[in-house]
């Protein structure tokens, strides 16, 4: 067996030290990214950012016949049972009534269904500040942190070839992972 020189680096173990080291401080980046991108993957089922909850009313103590709008309001927000300050309101369209209220709610009255859709949204502050990071909205600096983050993952990668020697590593039947760690994205790319 080799031994090394006393003033000699150990490339192999100073790599696998590294390949520790910047493994557990990536470990926040990664949770904060993987979290956010699997919230925003599914955007379409869920709003990542905002909870919204929908109450329906039925509407039949109001009187249709007014032609002034503030009257109609003062039902609506009657039967609504709120008593937040509204910042706007307009017809949608002769049987669509929409009023805006402060803290992010809003009251939709249909004249066809006699019925009032009460949305109020809320925001997630967890993942609503995580996405805001994933997606970039934030300010310049951070361009710079997930630059060096993104570096930290290339660094992860490619010392990870070097982790283990001879036939038990990359460059043995091992290989077939990274083989079909390209290939999976290539297949959803070229297919």
């Amino acid at each position: 067996m080799l031994k090394s020189k006393p003033n000699q680096i150990n490339w192999f173990r100073l790599n696998r030290s590294l390949h520790r080291d910047v493994g557990y401080f990536c470990i926040g980046f990664i949770l904060i990214y993987a979290i956010s991108g699997i919230a925003v993957n599914h955007k379409n089922d869920w709003n990542p950012n905002y909870a919204v909850h929908t109450t329906k009313i039925t509407a039949r103590d109001i009187d249709w016949n007014i032609n002034n709008d503030q009257v109609l309001i003062k039902q609506v927000l009657t039967l609504a049972n709120t008593q937040l300050d509204v910042k706007a309101s307009y017809w949608q369209s002769p049987n669509q009534f929409k009023v805006f209220l402060h803290d992010d709610a809003n009251i939709s009255l249909n004249l066809n269904t006699n019925t009032l859709t009460v949305e109020q949204i809320r925001p997630r502050p967890i993942f609503q500040a995580l996405n805001r990071l994933h997606l970039n909205e934030t300010h310049k600096s951070w361009i710079i942190v997930s630059d060096i983050f993104a570096v930290l993952l290339l660094f992860l990668a490619m010392s990870s070839l070097f982790m283990i020697r001879g036939k038990y590593g990359a460059f043995g039947k091992r290989g077939l992972f990274i083989l079909a760690g390209f290939a999976i994205p290539a297949g959803f790319i070229f297919l």
